[in-house]
């Protein structure tokens, strides 16, 4: 009796034993299930990051084949080159650069609605022009800017003491008179008057401007950097009416790879600049803002 009494023992111990065998088992097989799942996440990040940068220098080829498309076309002195880059036909607005990589054009205009650059230093004023994308000054010109409003901003402007910084808008205008070729250079002192906890400085709005002249436009800060300008110009008096800066070449391209895909966008002036703000050194010797 006494020992059927004891191998009933031993096969409940014998049967618990197995219990916690197969829960501890249970538990281990959920935990690498668990860590594989981590693992495997983790690489299909890597994977995705390691394909987004491919992307992005996808992104960044259509960017350099359209800057030197723009300079290819100022060569020839026919911008129907880049204007291509634009076109509905696939056969202009995609390319691959490889079997897995490719590249589409989402716009590509030598025209825009505005200009905006970051953080101007005193030593390196910004420059805008209204000029013809070739360049050229003909003897009569018609539908051009009348009027622009300019908005700047300083950071930690009134926090800092900046609400009386300066700056120098330098504008020159360009015309023919009888075949000769004029100019004048007017300025006007901008003084930022900023309010507490805010970083933007007062509006410049001015309706000097003439709609049969071409500009050149510069932005000086005279007392610290100015980190944001943004130059509107418009048809009429009062801002009227949108207008188009004709001498800036904006260009959007998506770049692919498997299945990422990265959107960078470039802004350059249509001609070469006599100033020096950002410089893009592959193909353009152009002043050049990117943004992606």
């Amino acid at each position: 009796m006494a020992g059927k009494i004891k191998n009933k023992i031993l096969a409940d111990q014998q049967g618990v034993v197995l219990v916690m065998s197969l829960m501890i088992l249970l538990v281990m097989m959920i935990s690498v299930i668990s860590l594989a799942q981590v693992i495997f996440g983790e690489i299909k990040m890597t994977r995705n990051a390691d394909n987004s940068i491919v992307a992005f220098y996808a992104a960044e080829s259509g960017i350099e084949r359209g800057l030197f498309l723009l300079k290819f076309s100022k060569k020839q002195g026919d911008l129907s080159y880049f204007d291509r880059l634009a076109d509905a036909d696939p056969e202009y607005n995609n390319y691959s650069l490889d079997l897995e990589r490719s590249v589409s054009f989402v716009e590509a205009t030598t025209t825009v609605e505005y200009y905006e650059t970051y953080y101007i230093s005193t030593t390196t004023p910004a420059r805008v022009d209204i000029v013809r994308p070739e360049g050229d000054i003909p003897s009569a010109a018609a539908g051009l800017p009348e009027s622009f409003k300019l908005e700047w901003n300083i950071d930690s402007c009134y926090e800092d003491g900046h609400a009386s910084d300066k700056m120098e808008i330098v504008y020159t205008s360009l015309y023919k008179l009888g075949g000769v070729l004029k100019s004048e250079t007017k300025q006007i002192l901008a003084v930022c008057g900023c309010s507490v906890g805010n970083a933007k400085c007062d509006d410049v709005e001015s309706n000097v401007l003439d709609d049969n002249k071409f500009y050149y436009f510069i932005f000086r800060p005279l007392d610290s950097e100015v980190s944001y300008i943004k130059f509107t110009p418009y048809t009429e008096n009062n801002q009227g009416g949108d207008a188009y800066l004709p001498s800036e070449v904006l260009i959007q391209a998506n770049g692919y790879y498997r299945q990422s895909m990265h959107s960078m966008s470039a802004r350059v002036s249509a001609y070469t600049p006599l100033s020096n703000i950002f410089t893009y050194v592959i193909f353009s010797e152009e002043d050049l803002e990117k943004g992606f």
